[in-house]
């Protein structure tokens, strides 16, 4: 054969050869990339279908509050509320929750109260949700009658909540549906009947939920088919199963295809490069490993996000729940025991109004990296809700929890270097150490978020280490607040006045004090109860009562000053000024004739907000005096730039008069401070002669306190305020208060 022919033959062999190697990579490419994307598709449909059910449970788990409470068994069960139901089950779920249906089921499942879409609905209306709603109601009552066959004798601690979820379509949208067993949270309530009435609850599952779903999961273009649409082409897809297992919408999205990423990106070259084969080969190899890589880094990515705070990178939440659930599983008793100390950033909510968000995120991660450097270990440490963090202790015995509970504090209080200056902060902890009885991980953080509570209320910038008394702490707090809120409403409290005299001992004025006593609790201290208002919302309600009955008072005693204490809280809210206008117009009282009593601190943290409303109020006419001066924040700015026109002098240094030259030369001070600046001094808490006597010798000129008199009833000032000398226990009656109109 010619060589020209061989040589063509060759060709052609070769070519021949060359096709086949590239038509066999180009097939194995193409093999590949379906591969790869068919595994991504697997795996993200598999995250997906996971991340929908834990929505599907987070939204049913939103009803707890609400249900699992003594209150909802007391208005739900041993008596149906109607109000009570349309406020904290329909109102409450629908506006904070964004619940469109809620229903209240007797014992029986028969349908009681209902609300649909904010308006209640007729029990009828129920009929909708009945065939959807039974696998999830039976599932309850089972659970239910499981655990009252396995109870022995009465609960003495909170059970674990009972609810049951399912999806279905209801009407032409489809809904997330909750059945929650009404059940007491701390045991002061019980259930009267041989069942438990169920909240029944429905989220509808629209564009905006699946919007949401899809940001938190990285979804591209997701979207919801009515439909089973399983079999759409270019598309994932995850089923939304009915309770009889029947799919009847889809949740669809565009997903990742890392191998048609590669093949096309690789293709070309492939054909270009026939001498480069084998290199080819190796490279897509490479990118092909590098493609299965990206997939199981954007699984781990999406896991880290769910885990994990953003802002710290600590744990958040969920992390810290799974961590504790490990701790409380079979096989893990043998392991080492833990401390949970919940940690609080004290007046963080300052640094933000004050320097802005930015500032406030520069601290917490200040924060964050010092708790990191205390514990140990990142995995150690969780920030739990804005400026709340929770840190795990491995330890052998309770002993070891203070000392690392006090470096904590130590470390937190330190200066934070930030960008717009420094600033001081302390924290709060609460401690809950790992017992032995302890069987669910939720009991471990509730005892640390109730010894975190404890502290906070004893001042701040300490730690307290959860006792059992804190749960009774918290049961007492909570009758307190619905007793409170229930004699404010029926106006049972009640007002006491406080003689103010002069030298002569003449009665000049006197100042209000609200009192209540309870039929549940007794007699109880406004140093608890008016916190407690503050606490629960009720400060505006408490200062309404105070002043308004105040004011009716104060128009028995015409020529007599009456003073009103005024909390930060009244003083913060820009409306405040034409409210005490409106009681003072509806009394007929003139504002000349009260005072307004303010402490410093609430001066000092309201500012310019605080100067514009007090100049508001002068302007009417009221007068302003500054409580318990002295005792914190005093400072000779605030008292030239607000409208002041009275010093009261702390009984603290009244107390110490004749004992502490400190004292006197402090009281001295105020007195000569107040004459210079033309302002009134009164001295409050004198309850002896001798007091009486050196505050005088210092130019004093009015006094207030059991020496004259105790507080006492209006009608006892009436008496008073008659020309009637009034015995009162504990006074001197050398001292007792007159009333003289010529000295008015």
């Amino acid at each position: 054969m010619p060589q020209r022919a061989k040589a063509r033959n060759l060709f052609w062999a070769v070519a021949a050869g060359g096709g086949v190697a590239i038509a066999l990579l180009g097939a194995t490419l193409l093999r590949m990339s379906d591969d790869f994307d068919r595994v991504a598709l697997e795996r993200e449909q598999v995250v997906v279908d996971n991340g929908l059910a834990s929505r599907v449970d987070e939204i049913g788990r939103s009803v707890v509050p609400q249900v699992v409470w003594d209150d909802a068994v007391v208005n739900l069960d041993n008596r149906f509320d109607r109000a009570w139901a349309r406020d904290n089950i329909g109102t409450y779920l629908q506006v904070t929750n964004g619940f469109q249906l809620s229903w209240v089921l007797d014992a029986e499942n028969r349908p009681v109260y209902g609300m649909v879409e904010g308006a209640d609905a007729p029990p009828s209306a129920y009929g909708v949700l009945d065939k959807s709603v039974s696998g999830i109601l039976a599932t309850v009552r089972q659970r239910e009658a499981i655990r009252a066959a396995a109870a022995t004798d009465e609960a003495t601690t909170p059970q674990s909540a009972i609810v049951a979820n399912t999806t279905d379509l209801v009407g032409s949208d489809l809904y997330v549906l909750s059945a929650t067993l009404v059940q007491p949270d701390f045991g002061k309530a019980r259930i009267q009947g041989r069942r438990a009435p169920v909240v029944v609850t429905g989220y509808r599952v629209d564009q905006t939920f699946i919007d949401g779903f899809g940001q938190r999961y990285m979804l591209g273009d997701a979207h919801l088919h009515m439909v089973d649409a399983r079999s759409e082409p270019d598309q994932a897809h995850v089923g939304i199963a009915n309770p009889a297992g029947a799919v009847v919408a889809t949740l669809d999205w565009t997903p990742q295809r890392p191998g048609g990423s590669l093949l096309r990106k690789f293709m070309p070259m492939t054909l270009a490069l026939l001498a480069g084969l084998l290199a080819l080969a190796l490279l897509a190899y490479r990118k092909a490993h590098a493609a299965t890589r990206a997939v199981v880094a954007s699984e781990q990515r999406a896991v880290h996000i769910a885990y994990h705070d953003k802002l710290t990178g600590m744990g958040n939440r969920r992390a810290l729940e799974e961590r504790l659930d490990r701790l409380f599983e079979p096989g893990s008793a043998g392991g080492p025991r833990y401390a949970l100390h919940c940690i609080d950033l004290d007046n963080f909510k300052e640094v933000n109004d004050i320097s802005g968000h930015a500032v406030g995120d520069e601290l917490l991660r200040i924060a964050a990296r010092r708790l990191r450097r205390i514990a140990g270990s990142s995995e150690m440490c969780f920030r739990l809700d804005g400026d709340e963090f929770a840190v795990l202790q491995p330890i052998t015995t309770g002993d070891e929890a203070v000392p690392f509970a006090e470096q904590m504090l130590q470390t937190l209080a330190k200066r934070y270097a930030l960008s717009v200056g420094r600033f001081t902060l302390t924290g709060s902890i609460g401690t809950s150490l790992q017992d032995a009885a302890d069987h669910e991980a939720g009991d471990l953080l509730r005892r640390a978020d109730l010894a975190l509570v404890s502290a906070k209320r004893e001042g701040r910038a300490r730690f307290a280490i959860y006792d059992p008394a804190m749960d009774e702490t918290l049961r007492r707090r909570r009758g307190l607040q619905v007793a409170l809120r229930r004699d404010l409403q029926a106006g049972a409290l009640h007002m006491v006045y406080q003689p103010q005299v002069d030298r002569d001992c003449t009665m000049t004025g006197v100042e209000a004090l609200v009192r209540w006593d309870s039929d549940e609790f007794g007699p109880v201290s406004p140093a608890v109860f008016v916190p407690l208002a503050e606490e629960c919302g009720m400060i505006e309600a408490l200062g309404a009562f105070t002043l308004r009955r105040a004011f009716e008072d104060s128009l028995r005693w015409p020529d007599l000053k009456t003073a009103v204490n005024i909390s930060a809280l009244q003083l913060r809210d820009p409306g405040f000024p034409d409210r005490i206008l409106a009681i003072a117009a509806e009394t007929g009282v003139s504002p000349s004739g009260i005072e307004l009593e303010l402490t410093e601190g609430v001066l000092i943290d309201r500012g310019k907000g605080a100067s514009t409303r007090l100049a508001a109020l002068k302007d009417a006419g009221f007068s302003i005096a500054i409580d318990d001066f002295g005792t914190g924040y005093s400072s000779l700015s605030y008292l030239s730039r607000f409208p002041i026109g009275k010093i009261k002098i702390d009984r603290s240094f009244v107390v110490d008069m004749g004992r502490s030259q400190c004292a006197d030369v402090l009281v001295s001070s105020i007195l000569q401070l107040g004459r210079s600046l033309n302002m009134r001094v009164i001295a409050e808490g004198v309850e002896t002669p001798d007091q009486w006597l050196r505050l005088a010798a210092v130019g004093c000129n009015e006094f207030q306190g059991y020496l004259a008199s105790r507080p006492v009833s209006a009608d006892v000032i009436d008496r008073i305020y008659a020309g009637e000398r009034v015995e009162v226990v504990g006074q001197d009656a050398r001292f007792a208060p007159e009333h003289r109109m010529a000295a008015a």
